[in-house]
């Protein structure tokens, strides 16, 4: 017989969860997510609303000043919280539910269209990345950076695919991604940067997608379902082919179930036990369903405003539909549950359970005359399953709870149930005086209701699982495979994907014996640098034995002997921490060969440390570097790079002073140049090159110095570093110090930080200008630090110094009558063929 199901375990969690809220009346939930410990809610006012989900208590407030919050999501582990507001703004919270301690919230801009909105938000297992897609059709993926201890945040926004239309639901599997949006749905490997389109059908409307993952693929492989208009569904495989599509409309041409909640039967003394529900008349339903999720593994979960609807896509069949919720906004699936959020701010929960469970279960919270109610109105759903299924025999409690009540005429509708009950005990007493076969017969029919087959399992389990690698043709598809002939090019589906990341979309995988590396070491590493240590360690995995950990120094001494007996090394099992070190070799060594930035393989590994610990760590990674034959400052540059690649520049304020000077030390070393004339007097640099590698840390570490008053620092910086000496010209003129600021722009050598500044210039500063670019001309330049003044040679290497160049700049910001006046003050400095006739033209048109 076909399994019946029901809605039951209703708790309506609003009372204490309106409860923050009861002191105003403008504030208004507006979004929320379910997670195993927490409820959390978005609001109108754009705070977030933490809640225990055992008890229901409010635990949190997270204030945010962005505007309402849009929509939510709890990452996987619980850690994270990402929201969207109205003012096209992406958010994440690190849940920290300390009083001690601000919550910290990090966020980014969406762009400068204010209407640009979030259109849903998905995280990953992963809880450090995170998908959002938006009204212009863009899927963008976040990267989380946690530092210091991970009490610090930052995040990297990574635009994934361009479509033509809003985004609707995005879910990914691996290194599957889904994205539905108001056209169509597409199938993305974000490893190997294939994508395909769904079907070739297009649509119109918020129709979702999700995936459909099998624990037991032999028996039920694991699917991609998409809704589609007219209540249908498609069923597609993970290689972006619809294999059926299941129709529903008519199927939903049944009455809807109502959620089992007892309220006190004994009340209605005439139609006692009974309700009296007109028989009414169902049609068809033509539905479009937004979004779709899985249920207890074999189930799919839809829902419009008015309803909800369980399909059972196995069997291609409508398991139920309730309209007892008011205008739903949004459901949630987690474990066992259906959480229901309505636009009244409500929030409810519900259970799908078969209904011989939930009698089952009523009877063992002595609920018997509610169990004897739902058996009188499935009266041969119940006989039939209580021959079957002898662990029926529990409903024998609520025949002898009706005997003691004297309810007769209840007992004899059930009377039937409980003669099949009976049979089934007789049966089972026969089988087992001769042997176990009966008791084996229930088991086997058991699984044959609801459970997969043992056996079948057990044998599959035996079979190494099959490897798949799922590569995705550029073409449309239809529900059954088209010939070759009939193939179209994916260009007309108005789709991109950036090929910015590669295979560094999906995290990735550290394991230095992954085949890719193998070849990576093969290929990259020089021969006399590529088989040691690797070997050993590889030999470490295959085998499970010690290795021997070799030296440049034993190295040697092994070429000199003839016998391996001779080596004088001692064996030792590798820790993790070395293999860390190893793995981080590979990766600088791989950057620096063939030219890119591995940042994102080493990301997670940093993410672990502190900020102590990473420094403890690239030390000893520098030791390796120099065993095979980098340089100590070699060495200690790679890791420099390797370090401020990976930190964001903006964590210099919340960091220890050990941590600050290490990035000082490095930052230092790193711009260091022996190209530069000092002042005679106090040897500051008054000409250099001002190209500077990681300018703006350098800039973030500058202004920590001078806001903290430590200006000795940031010379100690500046005399090393003169690059930053644009970021100390901004520093006075913040304290309106234009004394200082005029010899930064004379000897910066970079128009732009003159064009920058020059509209905070008044008359006077510029007139000052004027004058020591005059000296300038002469060879004399004035120290920045001293005052004082130092005879140069060959001034004129840098096109900024010429009089065309530096008066056009003037031009911008002053009267022609004052630079023309300017220019007669030191006509006779002026060679007569320094200014050309069109600068002249130019204060004509200006007038």
């Amino acid at each position: 017989m076909t399994e019946l199901y029901c809605l039951s375990n209703f708790i309506d969690f609003s009372p204490a969860l309106n409860e923050p809220l009861k002191h105003s009346n403008r504030i208004k939930y507006t979004c929320f997510d379910i997670s195993t410990n927490y409820v959390i809610f978005g609001a109108s006012s754009g705070s977030l609303y933490l809640f225990n989900r055992c008890s229901g208590k409010f635990l949190h407030l997270v204030p945010n000043k962005h505007g309402p919050v849009t929509h939510l999501a709890i990452s996987a582990n619980e850690k994270y919280v990402a929201f969207s507001t109205q003012r096209s703004m992406i958010c994440v919270y690190a849940v920290n539910l300390s009083a001690l301690t601000t919550p910290q919230v990090i966020y980014a801009k969406l762009g400068s269209d204010q209407t640009l909105q979030v259109t849903c938000i998905h995280w990953t297992q992963d809880e450090k990345q995170f998908y959002y897609g938006d009204t212009r059709g863009q899927v963008n993926l976040v990267l989380l950076t946690s530092f210091i201890g991970k009490s610090l945040l930052s995040m990297g926004v990574h635009a994934i695919l361009f479509l033509e239309s809003p985004v609707i639901q995005i879910d990914d599997f691996q290194s599957l991604l889904l994205v539905s949006n108001s056209t169509k749905c597409i199938l993305c490997n974000t490893e190997y940067e294939e994508y395909k389109q769904i079907g070739n059908r297009p649509r119109d409307g918020a129709f979702g997608a999700c995936f459909a993952i099998s624990t037991n693929e032999a028996a039920q492989p694991s699917r991609i379902y998409c809704a589609r208009p007219g209540s249908r569904i498609w069923e597609v495989d993970f290689e972006g082919e619809v294999l059926q599509t299941h129709q529903f409309k008519t199927a939903l041409a049944i009455p809807p179930v109502k959620i089992h909640k007892f309220q006190g039967f004994e009340e209605d003394a005439n139609g006692k036990y009974e309700e009296n529900d007109e028989m009414l008349e169902y049609q068809p339903q033509n539905l479009q369903f937004a979004k779709v999720q899985m249920l207890n593994k074999g189930f799919l979960l839809a829902f419009t405003e008015f309803a909800l609807y369980v399909f059972d896509m196995r069997a291609s069949t409508v398991v139920l539909w309730c309209n007892q919720f008011e205008r739903i906004v949004d459901c949630r699936v987690i474990g066992k549950e259906i959480v229901i959020f309505t636009q009244s701010g409500s929030l409810y929960s519900v259970q799908l359970n078969s209904l011989r469970t939930h009698a089952c279960t009523l009877v063992r919270q002595e609920k018997l005359l509610e169990c004897a109610c739902l058996m009188r109105k499935n009266v041969k759903y119940f006989a039939d399953k209580a021959r079957e299924d002898y662990d029926l025999n529990i409903l024998n409690q609520v025949k002898r709870f009706l005997i003691n009540r004297h309810e007769f005429e209840l007992l004899n509708d059930l009377s039937v149930i409980f003669d099949a009950i009976m049979q089934c005990e007789a049966v089972g007493d026969n089988n087992s005086s001769g042997s176990s076969s009966g008791t084996a017969e229930r088991s086997a029919s058991v699984g044959a209701v609801g459970y997969p087959n043992v056996q079948a399992s057990n044998n599959n389990s035996t079979q190494p699982p099959a490897r798949e690698v799922y590569v995705l043709e550029n073409a449309f598809c239809e529900n059954i495979k088209s010939s070759k002939g009939s193939e179209k090019h994916f260009k007309d589906a108005l789709l991109t994907v950036t090929g910015k990341f590669g295979k560094n979309i999906i995290k990735y995988k550290f394991n230095i014996f992954a085949e890719e590396q193998k070849k990576l070491v093969h290929d990259l590493i020089p021969s006399n640098e590529r088989s040691i240590p690797f070997n050993d360690i590889k030999a470490m995995y295959e085998n499970d034995e010690e290795i021997v950990c070799r030296t440049k120094k034993s190295l040697n001494a092994e070429a000199n002997s003839k016998h391996n007996s001779q080596l004088t090394n001692t064996s030792q099992q590798i820790s993790a921490e070395e293999k860390t070190i190893y793995n981080l070799y590979l990766i600088c060594k791989s950057a620096k060969i063939s030219n890119i930035n591995f940042v994102e393989r080493y990301r997670t590994l940093f993410d672990e440390y502190t900020a102590r610990e990473l420094i403890d760590l690239l030390s000893k990674l520098e030791k390796v570097m120099q065993e095979h034959g980098d340089s100590a400052e070699q060495s200690r540059k790679n890791c420099f790079e390797m370090y401020f690649n990976y930190l964001n520049s903006e964590l210099i304020w919340e960091m220890d002073d050990y941590t600050r000077d290490y990035i000082a030390e490095g930052f230092t070393l790193l711009n260091t140049s022996t190209n530069i004339m000092r002042c005679d007097n106090c040897a500051f640099p008054l000409r250099f090159d001002n190209t500077c590698s990681f300018h703006e840390l350098g800039a973030v570490l500058l202004r920590y110095y001078w806001s903290r008053n430590e200006q000795v620092k940031c010379f100690d910086v500046l005399m090393q570093v003169p690059a930053l000496l644009d970021v100390l010209a901004k520093f006075y003129m913040a304290e309106n110090n234009v004394e200082k600021v005029v010899p930064i722009l004379l000897s910066y050598r970079q128009p732009e930080l003159l064009m920058g500044v020059g509209k905070s210039l008044n008359l006077a500063a510029w007139a000052r200008c004027f004058e020591q670019f005059v000296d300038l001309q002469q060879g004399r330049l004035c120290c920045v630090n001293c005052e004082c003044v130092t005879m140069v040679d060959n001034v004129n290497q840098h096109f900024f110094y010429t009089w065309n160049c530096f008066l056009s700049i003037a031009l911008e910001y002053l009267q022609a009558q004052e630079i023309l006046a300017m220019i007669f003050k030191w006509s006779n400095f002026i060679a007569n063929d320094a200014i050309d006739r069109e600068f002249y033209t130019r204060c004509l048109l200006k007038g």
